[in-house]
């Protein structure tokens, strides 16, 4: 396996994802992982659902804002090479969709019900703790759902302890951007008694594809020791890409290497072993390269980007490279590299765009890559 920190650095310098909010305020809007999709019916906008959101005075003295476990969502106009625009924040549906430079973020999903702390009975709350329901994917929804897009997530229950979240359910969400409406949000696969839901069923990048079917995506990270995962692994689920379909969980298979199973437990691994620490997927078609994983491989930002025609595979690799994070000072995975995800919009038939938190600024920022090494 060739060494991420091998290859080139980002060209040209990466750019911040920014708020017209912070522009308007003089605030900062501190930003987790950031996943984009262009907005049906609006050519040349977008949107960008972000993780946990913390609005800081200037100078970070004073604590403005804190979105825990619901995220929040931006959109703005964008350009394919380059970072979006200036985005306005989304106001918490179903409030009307009047997008205003001076909003501040506010939460976009709903607060996630019936999560219990790790390994008991009792309900997901108490000092420290909260349920989250974190964004995982978006992608454009089937033509039969009209004009929608198709949001997954997969349900936490924080406790701030070291040992970290563990995952207790995976859901899709269907949003209507033109109509700010959100909504059937659908629990799919939820564990019980604060047990870890299997890795297999733990799924984000959402992928429809030519034939019909809603493709998910899910990993275990290397050394990990929750269940599934003896080894670094990438899993593929597939549903027929209907509601009927993807809200029902006996309608989900597992590529197992060979074929199709109904068992979660029978999932192969889309790549070999390696050092895996969090995959995003996208179709890039319109780039002239098919679909491309991007699978982070080190803390400090390290990646390798593999591509195929179908999920399936078999999957090459095209290249590897590092983000260029910067070093925070927060302890804990708060001041760690990390949610790499690609932008299939923002690409180009030249350079490969990838957005990642940096700790050193706090926001979500964006580098461009070319396709080969």
């Amino acid at each position: 396996m060739v060494a991420a920190c091998a290859a080139p650095a980002p060209r040209p310098a990466p750019w911040p994802v920014l708020s017209n909010y912070e522009q308007r305020t003089g605030n900062a809007v501190h930003r987790d992982c950031g996943y984009s999709s262009p907005l049906p019916g609006k050519p040349g906008w977008s949107i960008w659902l972000f993780c946990d959101t913390a609005v800081t005075s200037v100078g970070g003295r004073k604590v403005e804002g804190l979105i825990l476990g619901t995220d929040s969502a931006a959109e703005g106009p964008y350009q394919a090479g380059r970072a979006p625009g200036l985005l306005s924040e989304v106001p918490t549906p179903p409030a009307r969709p009047a997008l205003s430079p001076a909003a501040a973020p506010q939460p976009f999903l709903p607060v996630p019900d019936g999560l219990q702390l790790p390994g008991s009975g009792l309900p997901c709350s108490g000092p420290g703790s909260y349920p989250a329901a974190w964004i995982s994917g978006v992608t454009g929804a089937p033509p039969a759902v009209g004009g929608g897009l198709l949001v997954a997530y997969d349900d936490y229950c924080v406790t701030g302890s070291g040992d970290g979240p563990v995952a207790e359910g995976f859901g899709l969400a269907e949003y209507y951007p033109a109509r700010n409406l959100l909504g059937p949000v659908t629990p799919v696969f939820r564990s019980g008694l604060g047990m870890s839901l299997p890795q297999q069923q733990v799924l984000g990048s959402p992928v429809v594809g030519a034939d019909g079917y809603l493709y998910l995506f899910g990993f275990c990270q290397v050394a990990s020791p929750l269940a599934g995962c003896g080894a670094s692994q990438v899993f593929l689920a597939r549903t027929v890409a209907t509601p009927a379909y993807w809200g029902n969980p006996f309608t989900y298979q597992y590529w197992t290497g060979d074929g199709w199973s109904a068992d979660a437990a029978a999932a192969g691994s889309l790549l070999p072993a390696g050092q895996l620490l969090g995959v995003s997927v996208g179709d890039y078609a319109a780039d002239g390269q098919g679909l491309v994983m991007i699978e982070q491989t080190s803390l400090d930002g390290g990646f390798q980007a593999w591509q195929a025609r179908s999920p399936a595979g078999p999957w090459r690799r095209l290249l590897a490279g590092r983000v260029p994070c910067t070093r925070g000072i927060e302890a804990g995975t708060e001041g760690l590299c990390r949610a790499l995800i690609g932008h299939p919009e923002l690409s180009t038939r030249g350079d490969l765009l990838i957005s990642y938190y940096d700790p050193g600024t706090g926001h979500v920022g964006v580098a461009a890559y070319p396709w080969r090494e």
